[in-house]
């Protein structure tokens, strides 16, 4: 005896005429990245005056300036302010969208699988071994601001350095993941397609690092960012493997510090070089092609 079911509704009709919808404006998230750049520049010329006059009162000179600017006090201030302006200009733009604001950020929940978390980490710490052993080989010119800030860490107690690598480890995984992947790529993906919006968000977020060393690996990262985000339909993976690359990476700067010998460096370069196309392969085959769509 067999049990029955309701019958389908009937379709809707055709229409003579299908009209395509309109494709998403992309004006938005450049004006999103426009304001990030100038405000974390006034951000960090207000930040560094007032930590210069709160150490040296209101007669200060350059020099004391230069100092406060390459100190603890001064890079951890400048990095947490522009930090929370990327977190306002990301919510704030989620915020004016039609669509709701998890939703317009990709801030879905999807299946977090280790296997792809684990692959798509090594695959940005690949970018990174590459990058830092061809500067100690001497290959590419040094990145001014990495030196600033591996200077910084060592001058610091351990229980700064703890602080500052949950600090440079959490906060960027979280906050620019979700201007630059959540509100900028989706809406260049959704008017371009995924490679141009994942190449150009990338691009955008290099820029955004104002150093050309630390920029180019920004870009690298971020076009697997982009493709781990835009693949999995959610922000939430790129977000977990780009804080626990820079958790990572800060945790070996603290302890094992630089590698100067060229036998390592050469052996970091090969496995770098091994280990990113194993992990792009690997997240090509596990994550299934996904196309969200954003509205206006």
């Amino acid at each position: 005896m067999t049990e029955d079911y309701p019958p389908f509704p009937a379709p809707p009709p055709i229409p003579a005429t299908v009209v395509a919808p309109a494709k998403p404006r992309v004006w938005p998230a450049f004006t999103a990245f426009a304001a990030l750049l100038v405000l974390e520049l006034i951000a960090a010329v207000v930040v560094v005056v007032g930590v210069t006059i709160i150490k040296y009162g209101p007669k200060f000179s350059f020099d004391k300036i230069d100092a406060v600017v390459a100190s603890a006090s001064g890079l951890l201030s400048s990095f947490v302010c522009t930090m929370a302006i990327a977190a306002g200009i990301a919510l704030a733009g989620a915020w004016l969208s039609p669509q709701e604001w998890r939703e317009r950020l990709q801030l879905r929940r999807v299946p977090l699988y280790a296997s792809l978390l684990v692959m798509g980490t090594l695959g940005i710490m690949s970018v990174g071994m590459i990058l830092s052993s061809c500067m100690e080989l001497g290959w590419v010119p040094r990145s001014h601001a990495l030196d600033v800030l591996d200077h910084m860490m060592r001058s610091l107690s351990p229980a700064g350095q703890a602080l500052a690598v949950l600090l440079l480890g959490l906060l960027p995984g979280l906050i620019e993941e979700l201007l630059f992947r959540g509100y900028i790529q989706t809406r260049l993906v959704a008017r371009w397609g995924a490679a141009w919006g994942i190449f150009w968000t990338a691009l955008m977020f290099g820029i955004s690092h104002l150093d050309l060393m630390q920029g180019l690996f920004a870009v690298a990262v971020g076009c697997i960012l982009g493709f781990i985000a835009h693949r999995a339909g959610s922000i939430i993976p790129a977000m977990i493997c780009h804080a626990a690359n820079n958790l990572a990476s800060g945790l070996l700067s603290v302890l094992a510090g630089d590698i100067h010998d060229k036998a390592s460096n050469l052996a970091m370069l090969v496995c770098g070089l091994v280990i990113l196309p194993l992990a792009i392969l690997f997240l090509r085959r596990r994550l299934p092609p996904a196309n969200p769509t954003v509205t206006a």
